[in-house]
C-alpha cells in the first residue's frame, strides 16, 4: 500500500505512519519482521555510545551490501539500498519507531541513491530550502521551529538530504518536530499536533495541510550554527574554510569508498551554494531576532 512521501522515496508499506508528506517518487519498502537476528561477527562500521545529549545506544553492521542496524530497547532493523527496501523490529509506538526509521536506515537509502545526509534541519523560503546545519544542542530544531512559527514550511527538522549536482537539491523529509521537554514549554507550536513524550523529548506531527509533498527544492544556502555571548552576527563564509565543519556533519562511514564519494560530494556542494556563519546566543527571547537576521543576509 502506497502510503506517502519521505525525502523523496514513496514508502509502501502495511505499517501506518504518522509523518509522511503527499507526492509521489521512488517506491521504498517498509515490513515488520519478528525474525531473531544475532549480532553479526564482524566489528560494527559505527557504534553510537550514550552521552550527555543522546541517551540513544546504536551500532550498524555491513555483510554482502545488506546493513544491519540495531538500538537498543528497539531492536534490529535490515536495510539493503539498492532493493530499497527496510525491514524493521515491532514496536508498539510507531511515532518513536519512526524516529529511527526516518534517521540513519532511510539516510543509508538515499545515499545509496548519491545523495548526502547531513545533520541539519531545513525550512522553505521563496521556493527553495535554506539549511540550518550544526551539532546535537546547537539549537537548529527550536531555530527550525521559530520559523515554522513565522508560517514557513518546515522541510525537516533534525537531518537534511541534499543532491550535490549541478545545481543542488533538498528533498523535505519527515513531518515532526522533536523539542527537548524545556522548549516544548517555553514556546507554542501552531499547525502542529502531539503524538507521543519521551522523558525528555516530545514529538509533534505537522498539521497534514502544511506539510506538502518530498519534491526536490534548490539549495538557497547552508546556516552553519555558532554560539556566542556577544552580539548576533552572520556572515558569509568561504567555501574552502566550511568544507570541513559540513564534512563533520555527514553521515561519514569509515570505509575508504565512502569516505572519498563523500568528501568529493560535500566539497561540491561547499561550492555551489552560499554558506553563511551565524553567531547567536541560545536564548529564547532573541529567536525571532534570529529569524529576522537570518531572512534579511540570506534571501534574495
Amino acid at each position: 500500500m502506497k502510503l506517502g512521501t519521505c525525502y523523496g522515496f514513496e514508502i509502501e508499506s502495511e505499517l501506518s505512519f504518522n509523518y509522511l508528506r503527499g507526492g509521489g517518487g521512488q517506491s521504498l519498502s517498509v515490513a515488520e519482521s519478528d525474525e531473531e537476528v544475532e549480532e553479526p561477527a564482524v566489528p560494527p562500521l559505527v557504534e553510537w555510545k550514550p552521552h550527555e545529549a543522546r541517551q540513544l545506544h546504536g551500532k550498524l553492521f555491513q555483510q554482502d551490501g545488506i546493513y544491519r542496524l540495531w538500538f537498543k530497547r528497539f531492536g534490529w532493523f535490515s536495510i539493503d539500498p539498492h532493493a530499497r527496501r527496510i525491514t524493521v523490529p515491532p514496536f508498539e509506538d510507531t511515532a518513536r519507531l519512526e524516529a529511527r526509521l526516518w534517521g540513519t536506515a532511510i539516510a543509508l537509502c538515499f545515499g545509496a541513491r548519491g545523495d548526502i545526509d547531513l545533520h541539519a534541519a531545513s525550512v522553505e523560503i521563496d521556493g527553495g530550502a535554506l539549511l540550518f546545519a550544526a551539532p546535537g544542542r546547537f539549537g537548529k530544531t527550536t531555530l527550525a521551529a521559530t520559523f515554522l512559527r513565522r508560517g514557513f514550511r518546515l522541510l525537516s527538522e533534525d537531518r537534511s538530504c541534499c543532491h550535490p549536482g549541478t545545481d543542488p537539491v533538498v528533498y523535505p523529509g519527515p513531518a515532526t518536530l522533536r523539542l527537548r521537554r524545556d522548549v516544548y514549554e517555553a514556546m507554542d507550536f501552531p499547525g502542529t499536533y502531539l503524538t507521543t513524550e519521551d522523558p525528555d523529548r516530545v514529538h509533534l506531527a505537522i498539521d497534514e495541510e502544511l506539510r506538502g509533498d518530498s519534491s526536490p527544492l534548490p539549495i538557497r544556502g547552508i546556516v552553519l550554527l555558532r554560539r556566542t555571548d556577544g552580539e548576533l552576527r552572520i556572515e558569509r563564509a568561504k567555501s574552502v574554510d566550511s568544507l570541513g565543519d559540513i564534512w563533520s556533519l555527514g553521515l561519514n562511514l569509515p570505509t575508504d569508498k565512502h569516505r572519498t564519494k563523500a568528501f568529493g560530494d560535500i566539497a561540491a556542494l561547499s561550492s555551489r551554494v552560499p554558506v553563511w556563519n551565524l553567531h547567536r546566543r541560545l536564548e529564547f527571547q532573541n529567536l525571532n531576532a534570529v529569524v529576522d537576521e537570518i531572512i534579511h543576509a540570506c534571501s534574495g
